[in-house]
């Protein structure tokens, strides 16, 4: 006796409900909800018997998200982004940590309207001591559904559902860390696990919102590796770092088969960002006497909503644009008001590897808001720098995921695409030791190329993101990239005799390790992301000032102050000369309108990659 049944999975939707791209202000053909939908309703009708699950950061990461999280648009009943889920059904959802920027409160007044339970046993209350409280969601539910076997009988399974997320969360959004106490996933799972598995489940499904990394330490970020060797687990769905499983990019181990889609055996599944791709995997159950149910065969799979070679996009799904047309409308007319104008283009087209107005342009705004914030404080007698890091810079996230703002009108449109995140401002003390080794981790993103080698070198490490790359303003410096990182993708120190930074000075003056600065950040920054332990700052850096107003905010009072924008790029960054050698580098097609720009190397346009992207080759 035997039953198909089909787990679908969508993740880190970021509240792409359609497919438009409200930073461009154009319709796209590749991801959002309403695309998703779409296939969903197509794997119901071809397979009855299915459940639908999500695996976090729905709530933010869209203009429409943040515009509802600051009540500026008049929005009535269900945050559209569960309207819309409530619409589809969902069977059971898991929270990112993403869903809890706009605080907790926001996120679960936006979740009381769910028709469908959202999970995590390992986020709780604050207790007393080291003992925990209450669980902030219900750890696990059991799903009783009724599903047709191969002959066309009927049979009620319990299903076994939990989430979790990542403890880093605590460090990212560090507003809830006196709510809240996050205990390490992958033990907080096999004790729901074992929970479940005593009332007698018959399927277990981990709603995961954690990607693939090698290790099981506790407390990692990325769990999925040892999460799929818990006994008495089913399937693992995944999310969180934007990845796409089964497929190409996985990482090399021995449990993880890329080809079937099974870590330690068990079918894992994660479907990328925005709705680019429906998760499926694809379960063949048998029953035995005695033994009840259990997986004889499991397929996990992709199916895209973007535009594979000669095929059509998904279309979008009529009832999820009906839904959210008020509040795409009401985002439309937000986004087109103006608030000035630039005659200096704005892009990311080359923040990877050279210096650049787009970030330039915040980390001024940045200091000016920070210059006024400390005018008559005992800390206005400390130089004054500010750390900007690029948000969109291709890579894994594709060939139209840049900054891009011409010369002429801004709107608010065109600040959020300066500006990606609703990050509020925060200030860093930091002395020139603890500044230099800020530098050393953001200048880990290159690969060391090797000056006796004439043929042309990958400048960028792939795993490590762009948005970690901080250039730090008010200083000059140098990145001698013919030396090894000193830290890996996630701050581990790699090789502690290494110096990539050299010539570090303000002012003209050699940076000493005991010279002290404040630096205009990023609460986000300030507190974890790029200041994780293992860096070993010494001093750990202090964070002076913090404030509620939006880096976004701060950017559009200087835009209306100093409009029209029209600055010369500062050279406070450059490469170590190393001869001429050779290295490549993608960018959008788009940036071949600028490359003249004096602050590039030596650049050579070698045409466009099968991707899409135009390939530069940089002599150093």
């Amino acid at each position: 006796m035997t039953l198909q049944i089909t787990l679908m999975q969508t993740t880190d939707l970021h509240g792409t409900l359609r497919g438009y791209d409200y930073l461009a202000d154009k319709p796209v053909d590749t991801g959002g909800l309403s695309r998703v939908a779409t296939l969903i309703r197509q794997c119901r009708n071809e397979q009855p018997n299915t459940l639908l699950f999500d695996c976090g950061d729905m709530l933010q990461g869209s203009v429409t998200c943040d515009l509802l999280a600051r009540h500026e648009l008049n929005q009535t009943g269900a945050h559209p982004v569960i309207a819309a889920m409530n619409s589809l059904h969902y069977d059971a959802a898991a929270p990112g940590n993403h869903d809890f920027d706009y605080g907790a409160d926001f996120l679960f007044e936006s979740i009381s309207t769910a028709q469908f339970p959202f999970l995590c046993c390992n986020l709780h209350r604050t207790g007393s001591g080291l003992i925990p409280g209450p669980p902030a969601f219900a750890p696990h539910r059991v799903l009783e559904r009724c599903f047709r076997d191969t002959q066309g009988a009927m049979h009620r399974l319990r299903i076994g559902v939990t989430g979790c997320l990542p403890p880093q969360t605590l460090e990212w959004d560090h507003h809830l860390a006196t709510e809240f106490h996050i205990r390490d996933m992958v033990s907080a799972v096999r004790e729901e696990v074992a929970a479940m598995r005593k009332t007698g489940c018959d399927l277990i499904v981990i709603l995961a919102h954690s990607g693939l990394e090698i290790g099981d330490r506790a407390g990692a970020e990325n769990a999925i590796l040892p999460l799929a060797a818990l006994e008495g687990v089913d399937a693992v769905l995944g999310g969180h770092t934007h990845a796409r499983f089964p497929g190409p990019g996985a990482l090399p181990h021995p449990a993880i088969n890329v080809e079937t889609g099974l870590i330690h055996g068990t079918p894992v599944v994660m479907s990328g960002f925005w709705g680019s791709h429906l998760g499926a995997i694809d379960l063949t159950l048998e029953r035995t006497a005695g033994a009840g149910w259990r997986v004889k065969q499991a397929v996990p799979r992709l199916v895209p909503t973007g535009t594979p070679p000669n095929t059509p996009p998904a279309s979008e799904d009529p009832e999820i644009l009906s839904i959210t047309r008020p509040a795409h409308e009401a985002t439309l007319a937000r986004i087109r008001e103006p608030v000035g104008e630039t005659r200096t283009p704005l892009h990311s087209f080359f923040s990877l590897f050279a210096n650049d107005a787009a970030l330039q342009l915040v980390a001024r705004a940045q200091a000016g808001f920070l210059r006024e914030a400390i005018h008559g404080t005992d800390l206005a007698h400390l130089p004054l720098l500010s750390a900007a890091a690029p948000f969109k810079t291709g890579r894994r996230s594709g060939v139209d995921h840049y900054t891009h703002v011409p010369p002429g009108p801004l709107t608010r449109r065109s600040l959020a695409d300066l500006y990606l995140y609703p990050n509020p401002f925060c200030a860093l003390r930091v002395t020139g030791a603890v500044l230099r080794h800020w530098l050393e981790y953001s200048a880990s993103l290159f690969a060391r190329l090797d000056p006796d080698n004439a043929a042309p070198q990958p400048l960028l490490r792939d795993a490590f993101p762009g948005y970690k790359f901080d250039v730090i303003c008010g200083v000059s410096y140098e990145i001698d990239i013919s030396r090894p990182a000193r830290f890996d993708d996630n701050g581990m120190l790699l090789d502690p005799e290494t110096r990539r930074i050299r010539n570090l000075r303000w002012n003209g003056r050699r940076v000493t390790d005991t010279m002290e600065f404040i630096v205009a950040t990023n609460a986000f920054r300030a507190h974890g992301i790029g200041f994780p332990p293992e860096l070993g700052y010494d001093p750990t850096p202090e964070i002076v000032f913090e404030s509620p107003v939006w880096t976004r905010d701060i950017l559009r009072r200087y835009v209306t102050t100093h409009s029209p924008l029209d600055f010369e790029i500062q050279r406070n960054w450059s490469f170590t000369p190393l001869g001429g050698v050779r290295s490549l580098v993608a960018t959008s097609p788009k940036a071949r309108a600028y490359l003249d720009d004096p602050q590039l190397p030596s650049v050579e346009d070698l045409g466009d990659t099968p991707e899409g992207f135009m390939q530069l080759c940089l002599r150093i």
